[in-house]
C-alpha cells in the first residue's frame, strides 16, 4: 500500500460519522440484541427532535418504530396467541401477516420517496442511503412475514405422528427461499439483524434435520446437528443475558432486572431439550461406552429433561417388570461397513434395555419380535399398546410404538392384565414424550404453551 492510499485510509476511519448513519447503526444493534421496546423508543425520540431534517428522514424514522413493535410481536409469537409483556403499536389481534404487510407498505413508501424526493431533500447519496436500506427491509419481510407462521402451521402438524415422515419433503423446500434471502439483505448497518435471522433459520433447520435423523437411529449427523443448534442458542443467549429492564418502584427508586427472554428463543430451547433427552435415551448404550464411569452417565442423563433412563429405571424397580427395553425396526451399522446383514431376531438388537446387562430378556425376543410383526397394524396406530401373554414362557408382554421404527417392550414374569393401569399409563406417557410432539402442539393458535 502506497503512503497516499494509506493517508487516505486512515482519512475515512478518522471522518466523523453522519449523525443519521449513527442513529440507524444504533437502532439496528438494539433490535439485533433482542432490545425492541428500547430501539422503539429511540428512533421516536430522535424523530420528535429532528422533524426539520425532511420527510424522508422522518418517515423511515415512523417506519423503524413500526419495525421494532413488529419485531418484538414476532419474536413473542403474539400471533399464537402468547402474552406481550407490555403494549404495543399493532392490535393483539392482528395477525403476523397483517403486522408485516403493513410494514412493508410503509417500507415501499420510504423507497419510492428516497428515488424521487425533491430538491430540498437531504443529499442524493444520503437519499439513495436511505432508500437502498428500506428496499433491502422490504426483501426481508416479504421472505419472513408470509413464511414463518406457515411454517409455524407445518410443524404444528408435526405433533401429529402420522405426518411425520413429510418432515424431510416439505423443509428442504423451505430453507432455500428462506437463505435466498440474504444477497438481498446485506448491507452492513443491517448486520445484526441480518445474522440474527440466519442464526434462526439454521436453529430451525438443524433441529428439524436432527429429529428425523434421531428417528433414524443416524447417531453422528444427529450429534453434530445438536452440537450446531446448542451453539447458535447459547451465542443467543449470551445476548439476552446482558439485557436488563429498569422498573421504578411505587414509593421512589428504581431496580434493574433481567429481560425475559423471548418466546421463540423459549420455544427453539424446549425443542432442542426435548430431541437431547431423546437422543440421549436412543444412543444410551454407545454414550455409556464412552463415559469413564456407569455413575457418570446415569449423573448426565439425570439432566436430561425428561430423563427418560431414570423413569424406566424408576418403573421396573417400583412395579417388579422384568425388563424394559427399546427395540428399533431396522440395524444400526456405519456406512462403511460391509458386514453381512443380521438375520432373525439378530436384526432387533436392543436400543436400550433396563435392567442393562440382563441376558434375560434377550431369551424373549422370538416371542416379542413374532408379535410386532403379526400384530403390526395395531402397533403402528401410536395410540394403542398390544397385550400378550405367553403360556410357554409364563410372561406377559406389553408392546407400543413411540414412532413407526421404534417398539417399546415392558415384559413381566407370570400373568397380568391387559387393563393395568400403571403399565398403561407409563407406555403412553414415555411412548408420547418419546413423539417429541408437545414443543410442536404449542404452537397451535392461542396455546398456553
Amino acid at each position: 500500500m502506497t503512503a497516499a492510499a494509506a493517508a487516505a485510509l486512515r482519512g475515512d476511519e478518522l471522518r466523523p460519522v453522519p449523525r443519521e448513519r449513527a442513529i440507524l447503526e444504533s437502532f439496528f444493534t438494539q433490535l439485533g440484541m433482542f432490545s425492541f421496546d428500547r430501539a422503539k423508543d429511540y428512533v421516536e425520540k430522535e424523530k420528535d427532535s429532528t422533524r426539520s431534517a425532511g420527510a424522508i428522514w422522518t418517515a423511515l424514522l415512523a417506519a423503524l418504530g413500526h419495525l421494532a413493535a413488529a419485531e418484538k410481536a414476532y419474536y413473542n409469537m403474539t400471533f399464537l396467541g402468547q402474552k406481550l409483556g407490555g403494549q404495543s403499536f399493532f392490535s393483539r389481534k392482528d395477525s403476523i401477516r397483517t403486522i408485516y404487510a403493513s410494514l412493508y407498505n410503509e417500507l415501499r413508501q420510504g423507497v419510492a420517496a428516497g428515488r424521487h424526493a425533491p430538491r430540498r431533500a437531504p443529499p442524493p447519496a444520503w437519499r439513495k442511503l436511505l432508500a437502498h436500506l428500506a428496499e433491502q427491509l422490504c426483501h426481508f419481510h416479504a421472505r419472513r412475514a408470509p413464511r414463518w407462521p406457515t411454517c409455524n402451521e407445518k410443524m404444528h402438524a408435526l405433533a401429529d405422528a402420522e405426518v411425520r415422515s413429510t418432515l424431510r419433503s416439505w423443509w428442504p423446500r423451505w430453507r432455500p427461499s428462506w437463505r435466498s434471502t440474504a444477497p438481498r439483505f446485506h448491507h452492513p448497518i443491517l448486520g445484526r439483524v441480518e445474522g440474527g435471522f440466519q442464526t434462526e433459520v439454521d436453529v430451525v433447520s438443524q433441529l428439524l434435520r436432527c429429529q428425523a435423523q434421531v428417528s433414524e437411529w443416524r447417531f453422528l449427523p444427529a450429534l453434530l446437528g445438536l452440537h450446531g443448534a446448542h451453539s447458535k442458542l447459547a451465542a443467543w443467549g449470551l445476548l439476552l443475558q446482558r439485557q436488563k429492564e429498569t422498573r421504578k418502584h411505587l414509593f421512589g427508586g428504581q431496580s434493574q432486572r433481567p429481560v425475559p427472554p423471548p418466546h421463540l428463543y423459549v420455544w427453539l430451547r424446549t425443542f432442542q431439550a426435548s430431541l437431547l433427552a431423546k437422543f440421549t435415551l436412543y444412543f444410551h448404550e454407545a454414550l455409556s461406552r464412552q463415559a469413564p464411569a456407569a455413575g457418570d452417565m446415569r449423573a448426565l442423563a439425570s439432566r436430561a429433561a425428561p430423563d427418560y433412563h431414570g423413569r424406566i429405571a424408576a418403573f421396573v424397580r417400583k412395579h417388579d417388570a422384568s425388563s424394559v427395553s427399546l427395540l428399533p425396526g431396522h440395524g444400526y451399522h456405519h456406512p462403511a461397513s460391509y458386514r453381512e446383514a443380521p438375520k432373525g431376531v439378530e436384526q432387533y438388537p436392543a436400543v436400550v434395555s433396563v435392567p442393562a446387562g440382563d441376558g434375560r430378556a434377550h431369551t424373549h425376543w422370538p416371542a416379542v419380535v413374532m408379535l410386532m410383526g403379526d400384530r403390526a397394524t395395531e402397533l403402528n396406530a401410536l395410540d394403542k399398546a398390544v397385550h400378550f401373554y405367553d403360556d410357554k414362557a409364563q410372561s406377559t408382554y406389553y408392546l407400543a410404538r413411540p414412532e413407526r421404527h421404534f417398539t417399546l417392550v415392558v415384559i413381566f414374569e407370570g400373568r397380568r392384565s391387559e387393563r393395568d393401569t400403571h403399565v398403561a399409563a407409563f407406555l403412553q406417557e414415555v411412548a408420547g414424550a418419546l413423539r417429541t410432539s408437545r414443543p410442536f402442539a404449542t404452537l397451535k393458535p392461542g396455546s398456553k404453551g
